[in-house]
């Protein structure tokens, strides 16, 4: 039976490092150190011993690579030393060495061996035949005291133990040269626990597959057959390609052939045999994708077809557009020419031909653009709007005023759109550019732009500026003398002008973008003016202090002392008290209407025992309100407490109601009552957040989904990100971008479908 092994370094160090092989002394120390490693240059253990000579004498200890010399009785003093680590050296012995201690020197000073070192019978390796052998080939080895041998190590560490020797005397060994077996010297080992090893004098070579000629397959292509013809090819495991892949492969009559996958890329391709020394085979330059050109080049948009004509097409795996992130397939191949669609997102640039072997090709295409633009009237009033008109025009999304100032388009036409012209912005000659919807800025026309006759902001406050509901902000205008009045979101609001300063008061109840509106005898300018809500809404409603002992009334907030018709569903009702009783006494609170005194409704309950702190808060449903409304308010009662203060707190919502009309969806039904005209998308200002309010109608953890549509043909929104969302949290959240915006407005408004699920409310914040 044959056994075959490859020594690792962990096994070598199991060996070296086990007790029994020889003890030594460390300096000039007569007591032997147990520890293994004790630091500095201290020697641990060496051997074998005996030893043959010829062969290679290990030693194991600290600071080994510091060692300079080895003296060995009856030699020069051995000055080639093999460092393994610092842990680790090894000599070889010389033929002259005699029985004796072992001298290690180093810089600061030597170390001399307890143990005698002793040497074997002279076990000698004086042939190896033959000297090139094939895998399996019969190898003989020759020398002297061989029956004393029991491995035989091949280059790499590959080990033939004797139980696979074919023949094994003392004048011989042989065996079959193993697979795994590389070129170089052949070691013969006793086996010891700490091995004698005895190098051949001669280097074994190992016959290598190999091919007559190194192939050139520059231009080649995936799918080809490669066929290299060459020597000992039954000896090839594996073919691999220059990215390490393994492809299959056949040997026939002196020919190793494979065929090209996919992805292979330049390299070098190299056959493998047992051994795992590569052998190259061919060298490689893929072919490439060439003369390409594209139909349309220039022009382009999203949705369009393009087809890309040249030489090798069918090599594109896919195309990336600029712009646009994620790589497409072609829709079509054919021989020389692939046939794609357009993505949306799709920028001027260089579009990006990727092959299988991952090489690239790049070819130019545009997109289209905005032509001819001019301007009606011109100058433009400031404050005023502008009709621009050209050729182009409908994937316009804002147009850009002096670099900086931008306005959203809303649903252009191929040939004009209207916008308002920012009052800020300065009189005379103005740069302009128009954003596109797939987020390029094309430069057009400049324009000219004259002054408003009505009073107008000349400073606005800047973007660091916090303007807070409630509170007032300052505007510098021109023309001042003819102001008569300013509006908040069409809201009369106070004001003071002090020259062309003007302090405008914002009112409680301003939403995030507000419009101010500055009113003349002679028209009117408006402004966007981004506040800070006053969302929260606190207030005391009663306070003193009130002694309730036993089941007293409060009936303050009860019978017209406080209107609870003006507090919203939701809000917090808190009742701030003093007990009366020592700590861990019982005491309550109870809350009733005032007609009779009679219990709220759910989820009120008829009493709370011992609040926490004396503080308790509960939530006023629509359900309490209406009851405290119809039935005399609020009679506040218990026992042993003092109350000392009542307060009402709630948020304000921002979102606006656009439909609350309730509507089960299945089986992919439209809502359309958002569509054609039921409802002006014109009115929403970009970057708005509509939100729909759902219920599934399907059991826990089934599939539902919802759907948004522009109302022509119920097509796909811009970028198709709503086209459908799986089971989707309530509510949905969907941002009306200026692109999102524009198509509902040219499209027909917004249909709402899917499956399986009830809305009951839309909102847009």
């Amino acid at each position: 039976m044959k056994y075959i092994k490859k020594l690792t370094a962990a096994l070598l160090a199991a060996l070296v490092l086990a007790s029994g092989a020889a003890v030594t002394s460390c300096s000039d120390d007569d007591e032997f150190s147990t520890k293994q490693y004790i630091g500095g240059v201290t020697l641990n253990v060496f051997g074998p011993s005996p030893v043959a000579r010829g062969g290679e004498l290990r030693f194991l200890g600290s600071g080994m690579n510091q060692i300079s010399a080895i003296v060995i009785p009856g030699c020069e003093p051995i000055t080639d030393i093999k460092v393994i680590s610092d842990k680790e050296i090894r000599v070889t012995v010389p033929q002259t060495a005699e029985p004796g201690k072992v001298t290690l020197k180093w810089s600061g000073g030597e170390i001399i061996t307890k143990t005698m070192l002793s040497f074997t019978e002279p076990i000698e390796l004086t042939e190896v035949q033959p000297l090139r052998a094939k895998a399996g080939d019969k190898i003989t080895l020759k020398g002297d005291y061989l029956n004393l041998i029991h491995e035989v190590i091949f280059a790499d560490e590959v080990t033939v133990d004797e139980e696979a020797f074919i023949t094994h005397t003392r004048g011989e060994i042989s065996l079959l040269l193993p697979e795994e077996a590389q070129s170089g010297k052949v070691i013969i080992s006793d086996g010891a626990e700490i091995p004698n090893w005895i190098y051949s004098d001669d280097v074994l070579e190992v016959v290598l597959p190999s091919v007559k000629n190194v192939l050139d397959l520059t231009g080649v292509k995936p799918g080809n057959t490669v066929s290299a013809e060459g020597s000992d090819l039954d000896l090839v495991k594996r073919v691999v390609m220059p990215n390490d892949d393994e492809v299959e492969f056949t040997v026939a009559d002196g020919k190793i052939s494979f065929v090209l996958p996919a992805n292979v890329s330049d390299g070098t391709i190299c056959m493998v045999p047992a051994s795992g020394v590569k052998v190259a085979v061919a060298t490689i330059g893929v072919a490439l994708p060439e003369e390409v050109v594209a139909e349309p080049a220039t022009d382009l948009w999203a949705g369009d077809i393009l087809k890309l004509k040249g030489v090798n097409m069918e090599l594109v795996n896919t195309v990336t557009f600029p712009g646009v992130d994620e790589a497409v397939e072609p829709d079509d191949k054919k021989p020389g020419e692939l046939t794609l669609t357009v993505p949306a997102g799709t920028q001027s640039g260089m579009l990006v031909l990727t092959t299988g072997s991952g090489a690239t090709v790049e070819v130019a295409i545009s997109t289209l653009k905005p032509e001819a633009v001019a301007y009606n009237p011109m100058p433009a009033p400031l404050a005023g709007t502008v009709e621009v008109k050209g050729k182009n025009l409908q994937n316009v999304t804002a147009i850009i005023f002096g670099g900086t100032t931008s306005v959203a388009v809303n649903a252009p036409s191929e040939t004009e759109f209207t916008v308002g012209v920012p009052a800020t912005l300065a009189a005379g000659v103005n740069t302009v550019s128009l954003e596109l919807s797939n987020g390029e800025i094309v430069a057009v026309t400049d324009i000219e732009l004259s002054a408003p006759e009505c009073a107008y902001a000349t400073v606005l406050p800047d973007e660091e500026t916090e303007i807070r509901a409630g509170e007032t902000f300052v505007l510098t205008i021109a023309n001042e003398s003819h102001l008569t009045g300013v509006k908040m979101n069409g809201q009369a609001v106070q004001y003071i002008l002090n020259g062309t300063t003007l302090i405008v008061q914002v009112p409680q109840a301003a939403g995030k973008t507000s419009t101010v509106t500055l009113v003349s005898d002679n028209g009117e300018i408006s402004y966007d003016i981004a506040v800070i809500p006053a969302t929260h809404v606190g207030m005391t409603i009663w306070e003193g202090m009130w002694e309730n002992a036993a089941w007293d009334g409060n009936q303050d907030l009860a019978w017209g002392g406080y209107d609870w018709s003006q507090v919203p569903a939701g809000a917090t009702l808190t009742l701030y008290t003093t007990p009366l009783v020592a700590a861990g006494e019982w005491w309550c609170i109870s809350l009733r209407h005032g007609d009779g005194w009679g219990n709220l409704p759910d989820p009120i309950p008829g009493q709370y025992d011992t609040p926490e702190n004396g503080v308790l808060s509960v939530e006023l449903t629509q359900g309490v309100l209406d009851d405290l409304v119809a039935n005399g308010g609020l009679v506040i009662t218990g026992q042993g407490y003092v109350l000392n203060k009542v307060v009402v707190e709630w948020e304000v919502s921002l979102e606006t109601v656009i439909w609350n009309a309730g509507w089960d969806c299945s089986g992919w039904g439209g809502n359309q009552d958002l569509a054609w005209g039921g409802y002006d998308w014109s009115t929403v200002k970009p970057n708005s957040t509509l939100r729909l309010y759902t219920t599934p109608l399907v059991g826990e953890g089934e599939w539902w989904c919802i759907s948004l549509r522009h109302g022509d043909g119920w097509g796909n929104l811009p970028g198709d990100a709503y086209s459908q969302l799986d089971t989707p949290a309530s509510p949905v959240e969907v941002v009306l971008t200026a692109e999102i915006l524009n198509d509902i407005i040219a499209n027909g408004g917004l249909v709402i479908t899917g499956d399986g699920y009830h809305l009951s409310k839309i909102t847009i914040e």
